[in-house]
């Protein structure tokens, strides 16, 4: 039994965050059966939690730790964590700037967008704290990436571009998002307009443009941005003006319908 034990341990460090469905199946490939999950509980993992070389982060949730690795020492990586929680998910918002390399500050919140049927409530687990962000689609303008020796799911820059602006509460802020969309290269414009406007929502619409049109002047990131692009988001805009900050009065942008709340621009100048 310890023989298992220990190889089942060095199939699973090689993850370094597993959930207990990656235990079952490790097991299983061990034992060349299918054992009871109940019995890989009581038989290994058990014993790798008492031992130390596993870690419970939530219930059905494990960090790995090395064989010379203290728990209290233990340094967590919170894409990992997120990656772990539910099947279907992605990472978003402030959490996809921060693995793009974009995000102004590193927060300790973590991200992960789910369906309301996969709902789970916020945990913390050493610094960070993992909350849910509730979507209807998990899979559209998302990949899979390699990270650590493991993979996540990660909106696309476009669908991060555009929901960070949507939902700014979870991109930090106004300032924290504009700080962080300024350095989000590699955008594919074209993508962007389309997923803009399959989103049917004209206030959505109106700030990408504003946005795109403040970036394309101030970030080197933007400055190929077409023109024609633009033009193309701004013939869009239908109906009366609308606030760029819900319930912030201000001074009228004629060319997006945007009432842009005093002193805004100016302190986008000092960002």
């Amino acid at each position: 039994m310890r023989r298992k034990t220990e190889k089942l341990y060095t199939s699973l460090l090689q993850m370094r965050i597993v959930s207990f469905d990656d235990i079952v199946r490790s097991a299983s490939r061990i034992t060349a059966t299918s054992p009871n999950r109940r019995y890989v509980y009581r038989k290994y993992v058990k014993k790798l939690v008492d031992t130390g070389k596993l870690q419970p982060i939530r219930k059905g949730l494990y960090a790995v730790l090395s064989p010379l690795e203290k728990p209290e020492k233990h340094e967590t990586d919170k894409l990992l964590i997120a990656s772990k929680i539910r099947k279907e998910y992605y990472l978003g918002f402030h959490t996809a700037l921060e693995y793009y390399g974009s995000a102004y500050s590193t927060f300790n919140e973590a991200y992960v967008c789910v369906k309301p049927k996969d709902r789970f409530d916020p945990f913390h687990y050493g610094r960070f704290t993992f909350k849910p962000v509730f979507t209807k689609d998990t899979a559209s303008h998302t990949f899979e990436k390699s990270y650590a020796q493991s993979t996540i799911r990660v909106s696309s820059k476009e669908r991060t571009f555009i929901e960070c602006i949507d939902r700014v509460e979870y991109a930090g802020g106004w300032e924290e998002c504009i700080k962080s969309l300024a350095e989000l290269g590699g955008i594919n414009f074209e993508k962007l307009i389309t997923l803009t406007f399959d989103q049917k929502k004209q206030t959505l619409l109106r700030q990408v443009g504003y946005f795109l049109e403040y970036f394309k002047s101030t970030s080197p990131f933007y400055e190929h941005v077409n023109q024609d692009l633009l033009e193309k988001l701004r013939t869009r805009v239908q109906g009366s003006p609308q606030y760029l900050i819900r319930g912030e009065p201000g001074e009228l942008n004629a060319r997006w319908l945007l009432y842009i709340p005093e002193d805004f621009e100016e302190k986008l100048k000092e960002i």
